[in-house]
């Protein structure tokens, strides 16, 4: 285990120091008025990702570049957050490991809460690892930010008081998607699954929302596909005989490219997505997307945080994002960075670092806070989801022109915002639980 260290930018301090004095002010507070109520013990976060793979496989390069932004957002996140901390005489830091299973990112926060005193982990990102870390924060009384699951199983079935969910929803994503498609409008929809529990549970969603939630479209034919499956031409012949004018893929990174690669190749002139899964919310993986599947109609995509979003503050955490890693915030970054502000506000505003302090204090109406996203975020209380602003991005399928950080911002441009968070008249909350399951 190897503790980060952590290299502070100018820029990025000044910002932060501007970002805490806003803070304040909203808060109707002043730093002295902290004085004499403030925690004073140190406060350590630990972030658990997958240790880097070193094959060569699109799987590879896929989470090898997810993971990464992971740790950059959080590195970036705790200088900001340190130094915030500091101007009140506070220490936060984090501590970063990297791990190769699941069950040792469980041992890892038993030596985190051991050795550090944690009182909470990040992470999340990798099969299994964030019903690991869920299990593992619960059992030794810290609190779990999940920033790598959209899975909906984690927040009905495996729920736990102690984990919250900064990744979205799968359910928020796919009613994204119907959102989106239904609107633009597509009509007639083809969709395509993982033969698996999992994959069963994404079709099921997206079936719901198109029935009960988006109305005027209707599913024309459905295929579940073998994980890792070579051959999809019977699933293109049948794409061909459905009339459907849009296709979506409900598959993992590496499916969805090979299924892309596939796709163009047969010359189907008909709309296709994918979920957003987080292997898929990389410039990498739209540079794979253009690569494989330019001739296709893929360009289509939505985040969890878009780098080139310039309203609600998000332009200056973009630009001092480039200027301290040389490339854009993908989604992982940024919910790694809005996890360390996040926890520090939290025990800030909370008073305590004990587990049942927080958790009542995230999960009360009181916890509001700023992610860029132009309006005040909140957990949802019945299943601690982070409710946010989500977006529609349209991928330039020509590629970027060079491998510097003006090319890959230039590789997508913003086209698309879920829910509507200016509607005079209506309640900010109600309007963000648009998206996913309300109950």
């Amino acid at each position: 285990m190897e503790k980060h260290r952590r290299v502070r930018a100018a820029q990025a301090v000044r910002a932060a120091s501007a970002a805490l004095t806003i803070l304040l002010v909203l808060a109707g507070l002043t730093a002295s008025s902290f004085a004499q109520g403030l925690v004073t013990e140190p406060l350590r976060v630990g972030v658990i990702l997958p240790a880097p793979r070193g094959g060569e496989t699109t799987a590879d390069v896929l989470w090898n570049a997810v993971a990464e932004a992971a740790v950059k957002g959080a590195v970036m996140g705790t200088e900001e957050t340190a130094f915030n901390a500091s101007m009140l005489g506070m220490d936060f830091d984090s501590i970063i490991v990297r791990v190769g299973s699941p069950e040792e990112a469980a041992e890892a926060v038993a030596q985190l809460v051991a050795e550090h005193n944690v009182y909470a982990v990040v992470g999340g990102l990798g099969e299994g690892f964030a019903p690991a870390l869920s299990r593992a924060a619960a059992a030794h009384n810290v609190l779990f930010f999940n920033i790598g699951t959209p899975d909906d199983y984690l927040r009905k079935e495996e729920r736990r008081p102690t984990t919250f969910h900064i990744e979205a929803s799968a359910a928020m994503y796919l009613d994204a998607l119907a959102g989106w498609f239904v609107r633009a409008p597509h009509r007639f929809w083809y969709i395509v699954y993982e033969d698996s529990p999992a994959g069963q549970a994404l079709y099921a969603r997206l079936r719901y929302a198109l029935t009960e939630r988006h109305f005027g479209a209707r599913e024309v034919g459905r295929a579940a596909v073998a994980r890792g499956q070579a051959d999809y031409g019977s699933v293109l012949n049948a794409i061909r005989r459905s009339n459907a004018d849009l296709v979506v893929l409900l598959l993992n990174g590496e499916d969805q490219l090979r299924f892309l690669e596939q796709y163009a190749a047969a010359r189907i002139n008909v709309r296709i997505t994918g979920f957003p899964a987080p292997e898929t919310q990389t410039r990498t993986f739209l540079r794979l997307l253009a690569e494989r599947a330019g001739a296709a109609d893929a360009g289509y995509r939505s985040l969890l945080w878009e780098p080139t979003l310039d309203m609600y503050g998000a332009r200056e955490l973009n630009a001092r994002y480039v200027e301290r890693w040389g490339e854009p915030m993908d989604s992982a970054a940024w919910a790694a960075y809005a996890s360390m502000k996040i926890l520090f506000e939290a025990v800030l505003f909370g008073g305590s670092v004990r587990a049942e302090d927080l958790v009542s204090y995230l999960a009360s109406p009181m916890a509001v806070f700023d992610v860029w996203k132009g309006i005040g975020t909140s957990f949802r209380p019945w299943d601690h989801q982070l409710r946010q602003s989500l977006y529609l991005v349209r991928v330039n399928q020509q590629g970027p022109s060079g491998d510097d950080a003006r090319s890959k911002l230039n590789m997508a441009l913003l086209v698309g915002e879920l829910p509507a968070i200016y509607m005079p008249g209506t309640d900010p909350v109600e309007r963000l639980d648009q998206l996913g399951d309300i109950e």
